[in-house]
């Protein structure tokens, strides 16, 4: 009894807390131009960054939020991107400088290209992962009949993503953005375990991050 009161008092304390988490977001040296009718955006992942964060990942990321701040907001898909202008900008070819990107863009066939296809901004993963720490247990027994578990268990879950903002067209790097989120998961155990709290830390950061970007891009900022 002893026991189940002193869980129930951790739980009670931990689930107060799970809620108590804030997105943090970050810029540096933005500087953009007005986007024109025609001009477009294409979001890439990088290779460099993340290995388990592709283009598809990078583009249900932050084009939602994007989406929902700017409809009018002009999108290039990555793989007609990468395509066009093969072999520059593969996964393994894509510049993390200044000088790379230069010297790519001042190549006439790879300007044209470009042109052609309306991309003014290009924004790149810098950073991204989502890291865990597991504290606490859980112990499971069984019988004839019967079984079950107990203990507490949680995770300290923590987001984090960057991107790096090209302009194709001054041939300059426009900016960075980055955010994070903490969260904290909660699964007791009695009989059976089960999550009480998940948090949702990388859809928050991915929100976040693609909402300050649209009005970065729409001059809302």
């Amino acid at each position: 009894m002893i026991a189940l009161k002193v869980l129930t008092a951790i739980l009670l304390a931990l689930f107060s807390l799970s809620f108590c988490t804030t997105v943090h977001f970050q810029s540096e040296s933005i500087s953009l131009g007005s986007l024109s009718a025609r001009d477009s955006i294409v979001l890439l992942s990088s290779f460099e960054s993340s290995h388990n964060f592709n283009d598809d990942d990078v583009d249900d990321c932050i084009r939602p939020a994007m989406h929902k701040i700017n409809p009018k907001l002009r999108f290039v898909p990555a793989k007609k991107f990468r395509e066009n202008l093969y072999p520059y900008f593969t996964p393994r070819t894509t510049s993390c400088d200044l000088e790379g990107y230069k010297s790519v863009l001042d190549t006439v066939a790879v300007s044209q290209r470009i042109d052609s296809l309306g991309v003014r901004y290009v924004i790149i993963l810098t950073k991204g992962g989502t890291d865990t720490d597991w504290q606490g247990g859980i112990m499971c027994a069984g019988g004839f009949g019967a079984g079950g578990c107990f203990g507490l268990s949680w995770w300290d879950r923590k987001s984090e993503l960057g991107f790096a903002i090209w302009d194709l067209r001054a041939k300059s790097h426009a900016g960075n953005v980055q955010s994070e989120d903490k969260g904290t998961g909660i699964m007791p155990a009695f009989l059976l375990p089960i999550p009480l709290y998940v948090p949702a830390t990388k859809s928050a950061v991915c929100n976040e991050l693609g909402t300050r970007l649209a009005k970065l891009l729409s001059g809302q900022e």
